[in-house]
């Protein structure tokens, strides 16, 4: 997982004007950029927590307008997933002695070391170019000059949930209220920093009567009028530069309630006020804007799904995680599926279909711990695309033809279970009529973003005719090879003579020697 700093990285004590850090071959164009500066007279950084997504390219700006020297090193997570704050870093800075002043006061190759800026002098900035690291968690940076460390620290989180929030904070607090108290008023039982930059309830430390404030920066991209949400049981407030944007308090189940503000592009302060009475509890903070689509800040489920969040499920490295559940959108024998690249997709059991695809978080379980008996789950995630209700398969006399409506049930399909691979990936199989299928979803990891391909194996010892497999429907146009779907989605297919119509994508299945085989791939636009 060690990398080293770029040849393009400033030299250890020879920090360079940010004018004259010229992007490296590769890094012409970034994925993240993160400005850090030292506050003047504070022994502090300005950025006590930020997030990138695993492999991204980063280009980490720091400047130093303060009148000491200072550096800032990144480490690995370590033994203590990054809760040391890098202290064997310090502990061999000290072990420099003399030495120590020559080398600027870094340990040169020390294995937790993964990218450092040297020693910035007084008054000067430079510049980190560097990949993230591929595996999540939490990774320390630190000032290793003598007697900055316990004050100059901070965290860079590494997760497919990167997000636009950085230093975010909370204070927890203890209390019995019917409405939100005025926190300034009470004494916090505990504090702490949310590396992620999402909201979540995981600090807590007791199920009911008890508070919340969350305060961060979040940067908007440009000027313009943004909705921000939260949805809550019980209740939830949330400020912008100190104006309450969202009211959504009292003591009521899981709901939403949204506003609107208008804002400069740059760093905004965020802040969310929650409280919990008894019963169940959640939060979801999300917001929209100008040249983007919902997105999630919290680590709970989407507004939409009501009920009980915070119990999101991950897949492990390279693996898949399964979730058969009642899945919104996918029916009541629904199996979720999500890939550790960071895809997913849920499969309805009833109609055999794909039922939707979406990217980032997989599942929030908290709905359906004590059971089945709390409505649907919709995705965690974001990006979500709904595929055609009713059945993929149906005979049609012609091309032309109605597709059938859609059934609750129909008793021309029977699921026969899937199949897990060393990396618990699933195969679905299913039978229509004499006609035996195995449907084999695989995630595709890519450098910006990854995407789901599909395998579909039919057999039948007799041939069928007229059997056709529905890809999509909407508005759909022929693009580069493949065809592109309501603007979100670009599907391509081989094995089969797709075509449009009726405002679906339909596939002829050819039959061979008894078998036919379909490959799809699913790409979101855009």
């Amino acid at each position: 997982m060690k990398s080293r700093l770029l040849p393009y990285a400033v030299l250890l004590g020879a920090a360079l004007p940010l004018q004259a850090q010229n992007p490296p071959k590769g890094f012409e164009k970034v994925d993240q950029e993160i400005v850090i500066s030292t506050l003047q007279a504070a022994m502090k950084y300005d950025v006590r927590s930020f997030s990138v997504k695993p492999n991204a390219k980063v280009k980490l700006t720091f400047k130093n307008p303060d009148d000491l020297p200072h550096n800032l090193i990144i480490c690995t997570p370590g033994k203590s997933k990054g809760g040391d704050k890098g202290k064997e870093v310090i502990d061999a800075v000290l072990k420099l002695g003399e030495k120590g002043v020559e080398q600027n006061w870094e340990p040169k190759g020390h294995p937790r070391i993964l990218h450092s800026s040297g020693m910035v002098q007084p008054k000067k900035e430079t510049v980190i170019w560097f990949r993230a690291p591929k595996k999540e968690g939490n990774y320390p940076y630190i000032c290793t000059f003598p007697g900055h460390f316990e004050l100059m620290n901070g965290m860079m989180a590494v997760s497919k949930r990167a997000n636009p929030v950085t230093n975010l904070t909370y204070k927890f607090y203890h209390g019995s209220w019917t409405a939100l108290p005025d926190f300034s008023k009470l004494e916090p039982k505990k504090t702490g920093t949310l590396a992620s930059g999402l909201f979540e309830l995981g600090p807590r430390d007791r199920g009911d009567g008890f508070g919340f404030v969350f305060a961060g920066d979040i940067e908007c991209p440009k000027d313009g009028v943004y909705t921000f949400e939260t949805a809550s049981d019980d209740g939830s407030r949330l400020y912008i530069d100190d104006k309450m944007v969202v009211n959504n308090d009292g003591v009521h189940p899981h709901k939403g309630a949204q506003g609107k503000a208008k804002l400069k592009a740059g760093k905004r302060k965020i802040e969310v006020h929650y409280f919990e009475g008894g019963g169940q509890e959640s939060l979801y903070v999300g917001w929209s804007g100008p040249g983007f689509k919902k997105q999630s800040l919290s680590k709970g489920a989407p507004s939409s799904g009501g009920g009980p969040s915070g119990m999101l499920i991950a897949a492990e490295e390279g693996e898949a995680a399964i979730y058969r559940n009642f899945i919104a959108d996918a029916g009541p024998r629904a199996i979720g599926v999500g890939y550790s690249e960071g895809v997913n997709l849920t499969f309805d059991a009833n109609n055999m279909r794909f039922a939707q695809i979406w990217q980032g978080d997989f599942m929030d379980g908290a709905r359906h711990w004590n059971g089945r008996g709390q409505g649907f789950q919709p995705p965690a995630g974001e990006a979500v695309i709904k595929l055609p209700a009713g059945t993929a398969f149906a005979t049609l006399e012609s091309a032309t033809s109605a597709w059938p409506k859609a059934e609750a049930r129909t008793t021309e399909l029977r699921f026969r279970g899937y199949q897990l691979d060393k990396q618990q990936h699933p195969t679905f199989r299913y039978e229509r009529g004499g006609v035996s299928i195995e449907d084999t979803p695989a995630p595709v990891a890519g450098e910006e973003n990854s995407h789901l391909k599909r395998t579909l194996r039919l057999s039948s010892k007799a041939t069928p005719n007229n059997l056709y497999f529905r890809a999509a429907s909407g508005n759909i146009a022929a693009e580069g090879g493949g065809f592109l779907v309501n603007d979100e989605l670009l599907i391509t297919i081989t094995g089969g003579k797709a075509g449009i119509q009726n405002g679906e994508l339909r596939v002829p299945i050819e039959f061979k020697n008894g078998k036919a085989q379909l490959e799809l791939a699913y790409q979101w636009a855009e």
